[in-house]
């Protein structure tokens, strides 16, 4: 077994290591390889968030599958948000059993939930049953938003770090494309057999992956950390010493701060006040940009909205340009910076919702718009490639990068639980909302919202590409930028878990 080294020999070793190992030197395709086939989970959540938009007409229709027949509006609301308290319930009880048992069994578990749902979607005559069978998917969704964001960061190199945190909403955007295009062409039953295999798929994968180092460092076994490392980074053995090494300090450093560190101890510090302030904005502006209500009724919203397309021709567009709007967020994440996408995301949606809010304003006031049908379809393929672009991924990736350690398992369960509320909160009540304000004036709030969380960004976030957890951490709590680390000792202690 490989003993853990004294402070001062790690020292010696990370110095003469450092002009030797860079951070390109591991191999990236093995990350790369895990990030995607944990996320194949995160395309079933997608799946799970897109079935209500190509499935709630169906099931308000005549041709409906349940005994009861066509349900109605507000049932159609219930089955667009309890997945959202299904995630709420399942957020902090996946990320207890990830530090309990470990990453890899709580991996095989998140399949469950998911496989379980469409059985019983497939099988379920009664809306009674549907609504258990959307709590439950919800649960695996709540799941893989906690276990992508913990597993990817434990095993992803820095310099790759925002690149594979986006696939989380890569795929999960490619999931709800999947739902768009299937459920335009193929029957209710059809589309869930089809999805229940995606669950399956992950599981056949995940079966290859190893468990992250850091979580096997915690329990003392260097040696299978080792065999992890060398998995992930290729058997350069030099490389994988130095990095196990720093991975060792690191956790015991962390193990000590974490033994003394109570909620409130943590609260009282500066930095970790403004990393959550900076993190529950973010979820906020995220589902206060409609995102959840829009994608849930997109066919609804386009049958409104009179558009010359097709109601289903348009789903699937916009699914189509949120997957590449992903893709591009991907390559960009790493190369532009955090901080301009999601200042650049912000301001294109609250354009957009403002333009759609101006065309049915003047719709309900009985103008003639039937010249204007392209606009809905226009400014909201527009809102989509910017949410994909930059809000949707960054939110979980800074999130992952602004907490300390210690105190990071703890402040992404709080945080995201926040964000399932908010989901439910706009799943359940957008309909309501629309009653009040109109369709209108539900974009217009949407459209101010994003205004919002752009003064926000512009005052408050920092700009964290390619930078070391260290000057992110002291720039939260102190406001100072350090913009390179001066000592070997400074790379051992902000090495990513």
């Amino acid at each position: 077994m490989i003993k853990p080294k004294g402070t001062e020999q790690q020292k010696d070793v990370s110095v003469d290591m450092e002009t030797e190992i860079s951070p390109t030197d591991g191999k990236k395709l093995p990350q790369y390889i895990a990030a995607v086939i944990v996320n194949l989970a995160a395309f079933s959540n997608g799946s799970v968030i897109g079935w209500t938009s190509p499935m709630l007409p169906v099931l308000q229709s005549n041709d409906t599958p349940l005994e009861e027949g066509p349900i109605s509006n507000e049932a159609g609301s219930w089955l667009g948000s309890l997945m959202c308290l299904g995630a709420l319930l399942a957020t902090p009880l996946y990320l207890y059993i990830s530090h309990r048992y470990s990453r890899k069994f709580t991996g095989y578990l998140i399949a469950v939930p998911f496989i379980v749902s469409w059985i019983m979607i497939i099988t379920c005559k009664s809306t009674t049953v549907l609504y258990i069978a959307r709590f439950i998917g919800g649960m695996g969704s709540g799941a893989i938003t906690v276990f992508s964001t913990l597993y990817i960061s434990e095993i992803a190199e820095d310099n790759v770090r925002g690149a594979l945190g986006s696939y989380l909403i890569l795929f999960a955007n490619a999931g709800t494309l999947f739902s768009f295009a299937l459920g335009s062409y193929v029957s209710y039953y059809t589309f869930a057999y089809v999805a229940t295999l995606v669950p399956i798929l992950y599981l056949l994968g995940f079966i290859w992956l190893p468990e992250t180092p850091t979580f096997l460092v915690t329990r003392g076994k260097y040696t299978e950390a080792k065999r992890s490392l060398e998995w992930l980074r290729g058997r350069n053995e030099h490389l994988v010493d130095h990095e196990l090494n720093k991975l060792i300090s690191f956790v015991k450093e962390r193990n000590t701060m974490a033994e003394t560190v109570s909620f409130k101890d943590m609260m009282m510090s500066r930095g970790t006040r403004r990393a959550f302030i900076i993190g529950i904005v973010l979820v906020a502006n995220l589902q206060f940009c409609g995102i959840f209500a829009i994608l849930s009724y997109t066919v609804n919203i386009f049958q409104e909205a009179g558009s010359d397309m097709s109601p289903n021709a348009s789903t699937i567009l916009i699914g189509v340009l949120q997957f590449f709007g992903s893709c591009a967020s991907a390559l960009l994440l790493d190369k532009a910076g955090r901080k301009i996408l999601l200042l650049v995301s912000n301001v294109c949606m609250a354009i957009c919702l403002a333009a759609i809010g101006g065309y049915f304003f003047f719709k309900c006031e009985e103008y003639d718009v039937s010249r204007f049908g392209w606009l809905p379809v226009t400014c909201l393929s527009a809102y989509i490639i910017a949410i994909a672009l930059g809000l949707a991924p960054i939110t979980f990736v800074m999130i992952s990068e602004i907490f300390e350690p210690q105190v990071k398992g703890r402040a992404t369960t709080i945080i995201v639980s926040i964000m399932w509320f908010l989901t439910f909160v706009i799943g359940k009540f957008y309909t309501n909302l629309s009653y009040v304000l109109g369709v209108h004036g539900c974009y217009w709030l949407f459209s101010a919202c994003c205004i919002l969380g752009t003064v926000f960004a512009i005052f408050e976030i920092p700009e964290t590409k390619n930078r070391s957890f260290e000057s992110i951490l002291l720039e939260l709590s102190k406001g100072n930028v350090v913009k390179k680390r001066t000592t070997s000792q400074n790379e051992m202690e902000s090495f990513d878990n």
